[in-house]
């Protein structure tokens, strides 16, 4: 396989500018004063609690199987071994990029297992259930038969977080997936039409871009590779149309969680994709290309697709009123962004 040549940290820094954006943003809206702010934002908090419970033991588990450092995927090979030496260099704190990956999975399990639990109650509405979590279904199910048909030395995740901790992570997501998006499978023939299309178009775009990093006569492997990353883009790309459609009704506590996971999230695999080839980001490696220009491909449409969760942020923030009380409940638009 390949492997990146350095370490990173999560953006905290992108974390502050954006609770500095929010203060400030608060402020311009004319709204209550800092002690109101910070006692509102207490308050988020504290609903917000069983999901910083769960993103708490998410990174306590990561950490600590990140700590001992034991390796869970396939068996080096013995020829292998001072190349694997090499990559737990380039990453001390990974160990592999591959960790990158298995932490998205870890995140997408806590946003996943809060939807579920959170979107029945009437005050609870998001952008991310109908088409977009279609997409993301679609995506999950094509890892999830990727991994399965995969022999385990070809796209099953090495290092502390791969292996069959991955697979349950990605297996367990499929059915919360399918509870979300049933609307869109049993309710609008447009609806369906709509993902249907999409789902064509970047299956083609996926045979006519992909990796070579499976066996000959595997190359079905590459395909689902390139498809799933391709589905959540498109994924992406309607939770910004739903969430300028709805405006001011994607509101309640998930709807937070999911502004703030989902391009944290997304920012993970970006990562993986631009350092993960041993080549600048936005170069080709020839001897990886199947098909096509996979790279520059999923490179570019995993840049965009930050980009796509980021202006659902905004969107998101711009369809809110700041409450003129503490006592007043945080006030909502009475009308979507647009209609769609």
């Amino acid at each position: 396989g390949v492997e990146p040549s350095q370490d990173s940290l999560i953006p905290v820094p992108l974390v502050m500018l954006a609770l500095a954006a929010w203060i400030v943003e608060r402020y311009i809206r004319g709204g209550p004063t800092l002690a109101a702010q910070l006692s509102s934002c207490a308050r988020s908090l504290y609903s917000l609690a069983p999901e910083l419970l769960g993103l708490v033991a998410c990174a306590a588990v990561a950490a600590g199987l990140l700590y001992c450092r034991q390796h869970n995927g396939a068996p080096i090979p013995k020829e292998d071994e001072d190349l694997w030496e090499s990559i737990n260099t380039q990453w001390p704190v990974l160990s592999t990029a591959d960790s990158l990956i298995g932490l998205q999975a870890m995140l997408r399990m806590v946003l996943l297992t809060s939807a579920v639990l959170r979107l029945g109650d009437e005050q609870e509405k998001s952008s991310f259930t109908g088409e977009s979590a279609a997409f993301f279904f679609a995506a999950a199910l094509c890892r999830t038969v990727m991994l399965g048909l995969s022999p385990w030395d070809v796209y099953h995740l090495d290092g502390p977080l791969g292996g069959g901790l991955n697979m349950a992570c990605e297996a367990a997501a499929l059915p919360m997936l399918l509870c979300l998006c049933r609307p869109v499978l049993s309710q609008s023939a447009r609806r369906m039409f709509v993902f249907v299309a999409a789902t064509t178009v970047a299956a083609a775009l996926a045979v006519c871009n992909r990796l070579a990093l499976a066996d000959a006569g595997s190359e079905h492997l590459d395909v689902l590779f390139s498809l799933s990353r391709l589905l959540e883009f498109a994924g992406a790309v309607a939770f910004l149309a739903q969430s300028c459609h709805m405006g001011s009704s994607n509101c309640g506590v998930f709807a937070k969680i999911a502004h703030v996971v989902l391009p944290l999230q997304q920012m993970l695999g970006l990562y993986f994709m631009l350092t993960s080839w041993n080549a600048a980001p936005f170069e080709e490696v020839p001897e990886l290309v199947g098909a096509g220009h996979p790279l520059i491909l999923l490179q570019s449409s995993g840049l965009a697709e930050v980009g796509v969760y980021l202006a659902a942020g905004t969107v998101f923030l711009v369809t809110r009123k700041a409450p003129k009380s503490l006592e007043e409940p945080l006030q909502q638009a009475s009308t979507p962004l647009f209609y769609v």
